[in-house]
């Protein structure tokens, strides 16, 4: 079986029922619960298990429990008896309710209390001062995104391929098309052609948003809009150019650092609360951001959305303003939570300096959590209760979980089981000292395909005592280190020529101009077609033996 080969159904239940029973052995009474259940193939209970806190179990019984039920919460290989798409369409139907009504209160602004008022006003000011002018088209760092458009396969999404795709745009962005085209060099020329007076059209299509299904967790799958590639294009720089300008006020979109490190803080004494909320881009409402954002800024983020999508036939006029796809949508939601969150302190008069906020992950002072839920919810947001705390030892943000100040982060098995994924679990609990579980993960892994490394190279091997290699002729050089063997994924290139290749080499140099988006292989595309044993030569010396 080869690193990459995927085992049965019931090869993948056997690993997750071993490392459950290990689990349950270093932990306690509930960790023993879960696994019991997991022996009676009864993964749905383990998985809809809500964790209490306050309840007197250890830390260690709270980290083994929570790793049981991530080895079932979040896969996609066992029926549950749902149709997560299903599950999907209809809280994407629902959000857009949501967002209906609250569009509606906020047309009747009087429907809206003077607290809620009040803090919404002291937000648009802070939006205002963050976002500064608004920026002409040409001002923005226009860029291609990684992802399908909806004249663009997902299999075939690159620069060049999009250089060279049908143009196709929503509506509204009509007005500024032109613009849009001529900012990056040649594109709009190579799109264009000759009328009988010898004036120049350019070809571009009118075309709705796409809403597609993507996976989340057992129980339902998450909604995202294919965006038109012009208004990808757009909202891109966009994007880009708000990223930027909240981190010029603070917030930095690149690093979740801060927010793992508040919540660790949280974890110990109480004084951070940490709030996640449902369906967060969901329920972005359009009179929301036209409320709070300047209206010039308002008028060219409306240019760039789609305000129509289709499915099965179905076309849908948007309530919400963005969603999953739109590629200035976690910007958006980040700046608008970061000043809603501002404003409550502002007007409880308590020290804002804790606010950290990366997408819908959001943390204030616990003394601001109440009032600022109930702003939430007048803004048509809905805090996940099950995700949101104020009060007892944990907090979450980010992908960082700490009780008391014990990360208790589970390893999360996402698909069918293959030796490469056993290999990032393996060192997911090496670096967390985990030694019996790695040993347990190790015990599964086909002898022939186990490689040893050291720790900073990735998970193409497994981090271990390794067997240093250095020829006689680097010796003689005087090389220190050594090479150690690791597996890399090969990647997939689409190699069919196409009609605007000449195009790549001047939108390379335009992207480098300020795009935070660098081109690199102009060939590649997204996927893997194999795998490959590669020697990294390292100056790094064992530190782990294999018999951890």
């Amino acid at each position: 079986m080869s690193y990459i080969t995927k085992r049965t159904l019931n090869g993948s239940l056997e690993i997750i029922q071993e490392i459950s029973r290990v689990c349950s052995e270093l932990g306690g009474p509930l960790s023993m619960q879960l696994y019991e259940h997991i022996k009676e193939e009864e993964y749905k209970v383990v998985s809809d298990y809500n964790f209490d806190y306050s309840q007197p179990y250890t830390s260690n019984d709270f980290l083994y429990a929570r790793q049981i039920q991530a080895l079932v919460s979040k896969q996609d290989f066992l029926d549950f008896g749902v149709d997560r798409k299903a599950v999907a369409l209809s809280k994407f139907l629902a959000t857009e309710e949501t967002c209906r009504q609250t569009n509606i209160r906020f047309r009747q602004a009087i429907s809206l209390d003077w607290e809620t008022n009040g803090v919404l006003y002291l937000a648009s000011q802070k939006i205002s001062r963050i976002l500064g002018v608004c920026p002409s088209i040409d001002d923005l760092p226009l860029s291609f995104g990684p992802g399908a458009n909806t004249s663009v396969k997902s299999t075939q999404a690159n620069a060049r391929v999009k250089l060279s795709a049908k143009l196709e745009c929503s509506s509204n962005l009509i007005p500024c098309v032109q613009e849009l085209l001529t900012a990056v060099p040649g594109w709009s020329l190579h799109h264009s052609k000759y009328e009988d007076d010898e004036s120049f059209i350019c070809d571009v299509a009118l075309r709705n948003g796409k809403l597609a299904f993507v996976p989340k967790t057992s129980k339902e799958e998450r909604t995202i809009v294919i965006e038109p590639l012009l208004n990808s294009v757009l909202q891109k720089g966009i994007g880009t150019y708000m990223k930027g300008r909240l981190y010029s006020a603070g917030i930095d979109l690149t690093d979740q650092s801060r927010n793992a490190d508040l919540a660790y803080r949280g974890s110990l004494d109480g004084s951070i609360a940490t709030l996640d909320l449902s369906s967060a881009s969901d329920t972005i409402s359009r009179e929301v951001v036209w409320s709070l954002l300047p209206t010039p800024w308002a008028t060219l983020l409306d240019m760039a959305r789609s305000e129509s999508i289709e499915h099965d036939g179905t076309v849908y006029l948007l309530e919400k303003f963005s969603s999953m796809g739109n590629a200035f949508t976690f910007e958006l939601e980040s700046l608008i939570f970061y000043a809603l969150a501002w404003a409550v302190c502002k007007q409880l008069d308590i020290d804002g300096t804790d606010i950290s906020v990366y997408g819908d992950d959001i943390i204030v002072p616990r003394e601001a959590y109440d009032s600022l839920s109930r702003v939430l919810l007048d803004c048509g947001f809905s805090v996940n209760m099950a995700k949101s705390f104020s009060e007892g030892p944990f907090r979450e943000s980010c992908g960082s979980d700490y009780l008391s100040g014990l990360d208790i982060r589970p390893f999360y098995v996402r698909h069918v089981i293959a030796d490469r994924d056993l290999f990032v679990m393996h060192n997911w609990f090496i670096r967390r000292c985990e030694f019996q579980l790695a040993r347990t993960v190790l015990s599964f892994i086909h002898k022939p395909n186990i490689l040893y490394g050291p720790d900073g190279y990735g998970d193409g091997h497994l981090i271990g005592d390794f067997l240093p290699r250095l020829s006689r002729a680097q010796i003689r050089k005087g090389y220190e280190g050594s090479t150690f063997d690791t597996y890399l994924l090969k990647p997939v290139q689409y190699l069919k020529q196409l009609s605007g290749d000449y195009l790549y080499p001047t939108y390379s140099v335009y992207v480098s101009g300020g795009a935070s988006e660098r081109p690199s292989d102009m060939y590649q595309v997204r996927g893997t077609r194999g795998y490959k044993r590669v020697s990294i030569y390292t100056l790094r010396r064992n530190i782990f033996s294999r018999n951890f």
